[in-house]
């Protein structure tokens, strides 16, 4: 018999007012969701600053760049992203893809 929970990806749906990291150049910059644009970008705020991103900033991200906080983790000083998500409320063709 196979275990197939060790094998399962964890999904997340991510709503407006969820903490999410926006994966940037500057890193991994910690942001909130605070709605969608018609072009079926993320509008988020951001929360600290973090090289070119300043806090309180409004500011648009695709969503594939934009990861939920617990999908996130640390291992040997590295950050780890693992898990699918999807944003309630973003029309289906603009849903991040998952190879």
């Amino acid at each position: 018999m196979t275990d197939t929970q060790r094998h399962s990806i964890r999904t997340t749906v991510i709503r407006i007012g969820d903490l999410i990291f926006l994966d940037s150049f500057s890193g991994l910059v910690p942001a909130k969701v605070t709605g969608y644009t018609p072009r079926g970008e993320i509008a988020v705020l951001v929360t600290a600053t973090r090289g070119a991103y300043r806090r309180g900033e409004h500011t648009t991200f695709t969503p594939n760049g934009c990861v939920p906080r617990a999908h996130v983790r640390v291992h040997c000083g590295q950050f780890r992203i693992f898990g699918a998500w999807t944003f309630d409320g973003l029309r289906e063709e603009f849903q991040p893809r998952w190879a």
